[in-house]
Parts: C-alpha cells; sequence; structure tokens
C-alpha cells in the first residue's frame, strides 16, 4: 500500500507543479510578445485597403458653402473612421490576443488563445467606436474644454480618455483570455492588470507627445503621421504586456531546499 501510494504522489506532484510554474506568466516573455504583435498590426494597419469610404455627393462641394455641409463631412468621415478602423483592430485584437497567450504558455494554451482572439478582437471593436465618439466630441469643441456627467476636461484629457477607450478593451481582452489559463478568477484579475495598463499608455503617450512632439495631432482614433503612428502602435501594447505580467497575481512558488 505504501509503494502504491508514493507512486501516485510521484505521479502526481510533478503534473500539478508544472502548471503552478507557468504562473504568473514571464514578463519577458509577454514583452516579446507585445512588440511582436505591435509589429504585425502596424503592418495590418498600413496594409490593410480601405474598405468604406465617404460617399463623393458628401466629400465635395464649393469652398463657399454652409456650415451644415462641413459639419455632415464632419460627422461621415467619422462614421467611415469608426468602420475602417473596427476591422483593422478586430484583426489586431486577435493577433495580439494570441500572440501573448501562445508566447506566455505555449501549444498547451489553445483555449486560452481562442478566448484572447476571441475576447481581444470584439472588445477592439467595442472600444474603437467608443475612442472614435470621444474624439468626435473632441472635435466638435475644437479641443476646448468638455463637460463629461459634470466633469470638466480639456483637451489632453479629452485624448487621453479617447485613446484609453480603445486600448483599455484591449488589454482587457488579452488579460481575460491569459488569465483564462487558470481560472475564472485569475481571469478578472489578469483582464482588470491589462485595462489599467490601457490606461496608463494612454497617458505616458499623450503626455510626451505633448512634451516631445508639440505639433503632433491627438483628436482622432489613430494618429495622422506614420512615425505617430509606429511610435503609438508600439507603447500600448508593451505597457500593457508589462501591466499584466506584473498584476497578474502571486510570484511562481519557490522549489523548497
Amino acid at each position: 500500500m505504501h509503494s502504491e501510494a508514493q507512486q501516485v504522489s510521484d505521479l502526481t506532484v510533478p503534473a500539478d507543479s508544472k502548471v503552478q510554474g507557468a504562473w504568473p506568466p514571464s514578463l519577458l516573455r509577454l514583452v516579446v510578445a507585445a512588440v511582436i504583435a505591435a509589429g504585425l498590426g502596424y503592418l495590418v494597419l498600413k496594409t490593410l485597403p480601405t474598405i468604406f469610404v465617404v460617399p463623393l455627393e458628401i466629400s465635395t462641394f464649393p469652398e463657399q458653402s454652409p456650415v451644415w455641409m462641413y459639419d455632415r463631412l464632419e460627422k461621415t468621415q467619422s462614421e467611415v473612421d469608426a468602420k475602417n478602423f473596427s476591422i483593422v483592430f478586430a484583426i489586431f485584437g486577435a493577433i495580439f490576443g494570441a500572440v501573448c497567450v501562445l508566447f506566455s504558455f505555449g501549444i498547451r494554451s489553445i483555449r486560452s488563445a481562442v478566448i484572447a482572439v476571441v475576447g481581444s478582437a470584439g472588445l477592439g471593436v467595442a472600444g474603437v467606436y467608443l475612442s472614435n465618439w470621444m474624439f468626435y466630441q473632441m472635435r466638435l469643441t475644437s479641443g476646448k474644454e468638455l463637460v463629461i456627467m459634470g466633469i470638466t476636461l480639456d483637451g489632453m484629457k479629452q485624448s487621453i480618455i479617447g485613446y484609453s477607450l480603445l486600448w483599455a478593451m484591449l488589454g482587457l481582452g488579452v488579460g481575460l483570455g491569459i488569465g483564462s489559463f487558470r481560472s475564472f478568477g485569475k481571469s478578472l484579475v489578469a483582464g482588470i492588470s491589462g485595462l489599467c495598463g490601457g490606461v496608463l499608455g494612454a497617458m505616458i503617450y499623450v503626455i510626451l507627445t505633448a512634451q516631445v512632439s508639440i505639433g503632433t495631432t491627438m483628436n482622432r482614433v489613430v494618429p495622422d503621421s506614420s512615425t505617430s503612428q509606429a511610435i503609438w502602435m508600439a507603447v500600448f501594447p508593451v505597457v500593457i504586456a508589462v501591466c499584466i505580467a506584473l498584476g497578474s497575481g502571486e510570484k511562481k512558488p519557490k522549489n523548497p531546499a
């Protein structure tokens, strides 16, 4: 009896320790995955053909035209941007989620990778529409102070909120997928960590851009210039990855001496 119990113990303990050793996800692996995902995302952003365009009858009109025609163009352009960017970030969200999970846990994490792909893609689309709405309101007021639910927001705060709405949703989706490798509780913790990473990334990007690159416009979902897009696409995934790795739970257990 003693030898049989010992054999069962020998079989079960290593398997359990193997699962325990996979948590929390490695910071280095997640950062590498984020860099790879950012590169692929930038490639998608620059090469994916534009599917939705502003109708010709709305985009062309004489210079001396009534204000409502310009307002209609701005509104239509905002709607078109939301549709196009929702496709871009559905693809990027799927890539970001899959790469982070697979780099963290390997091929045995297919179920978690699927959750991350679906969650990040879906939340990425939702984030695009929320972010686009925020920036549309910002452009309507020409960057002046905006009052939402009794809170006064200046231009910088509006930009931070606008970017946060997109990247926090993506971070939430990636974190939920990574955490699902362990349990529902870990999924929530990792998801919240990813969400906070998106908000922190928005604060870092907007503040640094305002100090270093003063002429950069920050009133649309995606920055205009290629250089700004590359920096923008690199900063957020890395910050999200770091926050997920650092905020995902307990440290790896040490092997007893």
